[in-house]
C-alpha cells in the first residue's frame, strides 16, 4: 500500500514539474512582454508630451487605443507638477512651490476640445497599472504588471 501511493506521489510530482514549470516560465516572459510593451508605449507618448508641450486629444486617443489593444484592462492616471515661485516676505528670498494637476484636470481640459498646455520645466508623470487580465492562478490577481515613466516639458515650440 505504501510503494503505490509513493508512486501516485511520484508521478503527481512529475507531472506538475513537467507541464507546470513551463506554464509559469511562459507566464513570465509573458508580463515582462507586456512590462515592456507598456513602457514603449508610454514613453512614446510622454516624449511626444514633453517635446510638443500639450496635451491634445487625438494623442490621448491614440495612447488609450494602443493599451486596448491587450486583453487586459489597465488603469492611466497622471500627473502635473508645475513648480512655482513664491516671494516669501519672513525670509526675503524665493521659494519653490510645487502645484498638482491630475489626470481629471486634463481628461476635462480635453472633453472640452481644448489642449492641455503645459509650461517649460513642468513635470508630467504617468503611472499604468495592470488591474485585470489572464491570471495563471484564477482567484490570485497578479499585481506585478505596472510602470511609471515620468519626463520635463521642453515645449520646443519656443
Amino acid at each position: 500500500m505504501g510503494d503505490i501511493f509513493g508512486k501516485i506521489c511520484s508521478i503527481f510530482l512529475a507531472v506538475i514539474i513537467l507541464f507546470g514549470m513551463p506554464l509559469i516560465y511562459m507566464n513570465e516572459r509573458a508580463k515582462t512582454a507586456e512590462q515592456m510593451y507598456l513602457l514603449t508605449e508610454a514613453t512614446h507618448f510622454v516624449d511626444s508630451v514633453c517635446n510638443t508641450g500639450c496635451i491634445s486629444g487625438q494623442m490621448l486617443r491614440t495612447f488609450y487605443a494602443s493599451l486596448a489593444h491587450d486583453a487586459a484592462v489597465y488603469e492611466v492616471t497622471f500627473l502635473h507638477e508645475q513648480p512655482e515661485y513664491v516671494y516669501d516676505e519672513a525670509a526675503e528670498s524665493y521659494v519653490c512651490c510645487e502645484t498638482y494637476h491630475d489626470e481629471e484636470d486634463i481628461r476635462r481640459q480635453v472633453e472640452r476640445g481644448c489642449d492641455y498646455f503645459f509650461s517649460r520645466g513642468d513635470f508630467l508623470l504617468i503611472t499604468i497599472e495592470k488591474k485585470a487580465g489572464f491570471a495563471l492562478i484564477p482567484g490570485i490577481e497578479d499585481r506585478t504588471v505596472s510602470i511609471r515613466y515620468g519626463g520635463t516639458v521642453k515645449y520646443e515650440a519656443y
